[in-house]
């Protein structure tokens, strides 16, 4: 009966030692992913970061536009062709008044 006992015995402890095996095997495992997962948040933290960053950017450069277009002179065409008929008909008034000048 003592051998019994003492064979169970060594089973448990044999057990006990892959079971302690295993143990260290996930514990490092954890750690690894641990690791893993602190880089990972890190990593996203700074993608914020980034992220944020660039959506001031393009606020930033959306009101720099928005006051380049309200600066912008814009130049009415149908006025600055009557201004030209306008011109025109002033040059051929002075030609006509050199002309009759002449006369």
């Amino acid at each position: 009966m003592t051998e019994k006992i003492q064979q169970i015995i060594d089973d448990i402890r044999l057990k006990m030692a892959g079971l302690d095996h295993q143990l260290k095997d996930v514990r490092a495992n954890n750690a690894v992913l641990q690791a893993e997962l602190n880089e990972s948040n890190i990593q996203l933290e700074k993608s914020k970061k980034e992220g944020e960053s660039l959506v001031d950017a393009i606020n930033e450069l959306k009101v720099a536009l928005e006051a380049a277009n309200n600066q912008v002179v814009e130049v009415d065409r149908p006025a600055q062709g009557r201004r030209d008929d306008e011109i025109d008909e002033l040059v051929k008034e002075i030609e006509y008044c050199i002309s009759q000048l002449k006369k």
